[in-house]
């Protein structure tokens, strides 16, 4: 990103964004919240990508709707990063963009990733 010092790139070199998935109860922001501004594709959708107005960065895509989790750009993450798992909904890749083979890659969502959301869920209404 142009003009922001350290900036990081939220888009893959293949044109996709990789996502580390959060339960919302178990995400909070510690300091800044009032610098984050969420922004909306199209007025209808249920999808809000948040940025940090101090350096216009992204930091994460919010739900309006019942969505349990968060999706937070892996490329904010510095350290111990949990390993890349599974690449889905591959199918809205550019056109000449290639898909890397290192993971299991899905054009939708996967079974077994919905399986995983479905235990987060269950979790979070048992208070786990």
């Amino acid at each position: 990103m142009r003009g922001v010092p350290n900036a990081v790139p939220v888009r893959d070199p293949d044109g996709g964004s990789a996502y580390i998935l959060y339960r919302k109860d178990r995400v909070k922001c510690s300091r800044g919240a009032q610098l984050l501004n969420s922004h909306k594709i199209r007025n209808k959708s249920p999808t809000n990508r948040v940025v940090a107005t101090c350096c216009n960065s992204a930091m994460f895509l919010g739900f309006d709707d019942a969505r349990h989790r968060i999706s937070m750009y892996r490329g904010r993450f510095q350290g111990d990063i949990p390993p890349l798992q599974m690449r889905f909904q591959t199918r809205f890749k550019p056109e000449n963009g290639d898909v890397p083979s290192d993971v299991p890659s899905y054009p939708a969502f996967p079974l077994k990733f919905l399986v995983k959301l479905l235990g987060a869920r269950v979790a979070m209404l048992l208070h786990r």
